[in-house]
C-alpha cells in the first residue's frame, strides 16, 4: 500500500446544480483530506458529448476563483483547459491572477480540445486543425509572460512585443499538467509538462507511455491519473488507487462523471473514508 495517498477530486462545474455544489463541496473536500479539486472545461453543449456531458458549463477559471476564495489549502486544477480556444496572453493573465489570490495553489491542466463545433461556436474555427501547434505556442507564451517584465513572442499564432506583464504567479514555476495519451500529446508532455495528466487508461498503458515520455524528454516527467468512477466502483477503490500510486503516480484524481451534482458530495465523502 502507498505510504501516503495524494487524491484529487473533480467538482461538478458541468452538472445542473453545480453552482450550489461548488459552494460547499470544495470546503468539505479540504476537510476530508483531498489534496486538490479539479474543474473541467467546455463552453457549450454539443451533440457529440451527449450522454457524457450536457449543456450546463460553469466557466472553469471563473469557478476556480470562487473555489479559491472559499478554501485555504487545497490545490486548484483544470482538467483540462482547452487552450486553442483562448487567447494566450489573456489566459496567462487570468491564471496568474488566480494564483496570486489563492496564494500559489493553481495546477494548470491543459489540452487541445476535440470538438470542431465548439471551436466554431467561440469564433476559433480556424484554430481547430492546427490546435496542437496553437497549444504548444500558448504554453510558450505562458512561460514567457510568467517571467514578468517586458515580454515578446513571435510565433505563427501569437505575435507581440513591447508589452509588460505583471503580476506574475506566486509559484515559480506555476505547474503545467499536459493531458492526453496519444502520440502528439505524449510529445507535448515530454517537451512542456511539469506533470503528465492522462485519464482512464490502464496501469500498463500508463507505465509504458510514461517511460516513453521520459525517454523523449531526457528527464523524468511525473505522472498523474484521472479516473472516471461510478458508485459501484467504490468497492475496491483503495486497491485500484494504490496500484497507480505504487507504480509511481504522483496523484490520482477521482471523477464521478455523469452523476447528478447533488449526489457527488456523498460519493466523494464515501471515497474519502476509504482513501483519506
Amino acid at each position: 500500500m502507498a505510504a501516503r495517498r495524494s487524491i484529487g477530486l473533480c467538482v461538478p462545474n458541468n452538472q445542473p446544480g453545480g453552482a450550489d455544489t461548488l459552494d460547499v463541496l470544495p470546503i468539505r473536500a479540504e476537510e476530508w483530506g483531498y489534496e486538490s479539486v479539479w474543474l473541467t472545461d467546455h463552453v457549450v453543449g454539443v451533440r457529440a458529448m451527449a450522454g457524457v456531458y450536457g449543456a450546463y458549463w460553469l466557466e472553469p477559471l471563473i469557478a476556480m476563483t470562487w473555489v479559491a476564495a472559499r478554501t485555504s489549502t487545497i490545490r486548484l486544477g483544470t482538467g483540462v483547459l482547452v487552450l486553442p480556444m483562448r487567447d494566450a496572453v489573456l489566459t496567462a493573465k487570468m491564471v496568474a491572477t488566480i494564483d496570486v489570490f489563492s496564494g500559489g495553489r493553481v495546477d494548470l491542466g491543459i489540452g487541445t480540445g476535440w470538438s470542431r463545433v465548439e471551436f466554431r461556436a467561440v469564433g476559433m474555427a480556424e484554430r481547430y486543425e492546427p490546435r496542437g501547434k496553437v497549444t504548444n505556442e500558448a504554453i510558450e507564451v505562458f512561460r514567457e509572460c510568467w517571467k514578468g517584465g517586458e515580454v515578446e513572442y513571435h510565433g505563427d499564432y501569437f505575435d507581440f512585443r513591447h508589452i509588460e506583464f505583471e503580476p506574475i504567479p506566486v509559484q515559480r514555476p506555476l505547474p503545467i499538467w499536459v493531458g492526453g495519451n496519444v502520440g502528439p500529446a505524449l510529445r507535448r508532455a515530454a517537451k512542456y509538462a511539469d506533470v503528465w495528466h492522462p485519464h482512464d487508461i490502464s496501469l500498463e498503458e500508463m507505465t509504458t507511455a510514461s517511460a516513453r515520455i521520459d525517454e523523449l524528454a531526457g528527464r523524468h516527467v511525473p505522472t498523474s491519473m484521472r479516473l472516471a468512477l461510478e458508485e459501484k466502483d467504490l468497492d475496491g477503490l483503495a486497491d485500484r488507487v494504490d496500484s497507480y500510486l505504487d507504480a509511481g503516480c504522483l496523484t490520482v484524481v477521482l471523477d464521478f462523471r455523469s452523476i447528478e451534482a447533488g449526489e457527488i458530495s456523498g460519493l466523494a465523502e464515501r471515497a474519502a473514508t476509504q482513501l483519506l
